[in-house]
């Protein structure tokens, strides 16, 4: 009887350090991929200079702070194209991604193809915004700047050529593109606004 108690308690212990052994520490989980929505929302606004090949315009707002960038590089009259287009991270899985910025449009002897943007690189507290089309040989502009709500800049489309895409002078007019970084998307609210 002795023996068999004791069978019986060293089993029981025994077993109890074995469940114990099986559960052992949590393991981490892989972390999941990130969502549009932890991300801050990049919006982009395409600005065109008022000149003989491209005249005056109306059409959404020019705000204050873009005129004044607009300024700094030298132009004194432009309008805008489009309101504040979003553009998402191309590498994300929750979202459908159209990143149209614009369709393009023809103003007096200009004529411009559609354009599209891009997030090629968001690390480190900045991102890289890509805009890119007006020519059927593309033409570009890309904006790095600090990935946190408020932050803006307004950045030139240039013709860049060559493996090292430099970029080439012309006397087309060449359009603007602003960008304005806002805080994360509310819960229920899709990329492009629309509710869940």
């Amino acid at each position: 009887m002795r023996r068999s108690r004791l069978s019986f308690v060293s089993l029981l212990v025994f077993s109890m350090f074995a469940a114990n052994a099986a559960e052992g520490p949590a393991q981490d989980r892989p972390p999941k991929p990130p969502t549009w929505r932890q991300f801050n929302q990049v919006f982009v606004k395409v600005i065109i200079p008022v000149t003989s090949h491209t005249p005056k315009q109306d059409g959404p707002v020019v705000e204050s702070w873009v005129a004044e960038e607009l300024r700094k590089l030298g132009e004194t009259e432009c309008f805008a194209v489009t309101d504040w287009v979003p553009v998402c991270d191309g590498l994300l899985e929750d979202d459908v991604v159209d990143n149209r910025v614009w369709d393009g449009g023809r103003f007096a002897r200009t004529v411009y193809c559609p354009v599209g943007g891009d997030i090629p690189q968001r690390k480190e507290g900045r991102l890289l915004v890509n805009v890119r089309g007006w020519t059927p040989g593309g033409l570009e502009v890309n904006i790095a700047l600090a990935d946190e709500p408020g932050s803006r800049a307004v950045g030139s489309v240039q013709i860049l050529v060559g493996k090292e895409r430099k970029p080439m002078k012309t006397e087309e007019p060449i359009p603007y593109v602003a960008v304005i970084i806002t805080p994360p998307p509310l819960e229920g609210v899709t990329s492009h606004g629309d509710v869940d």
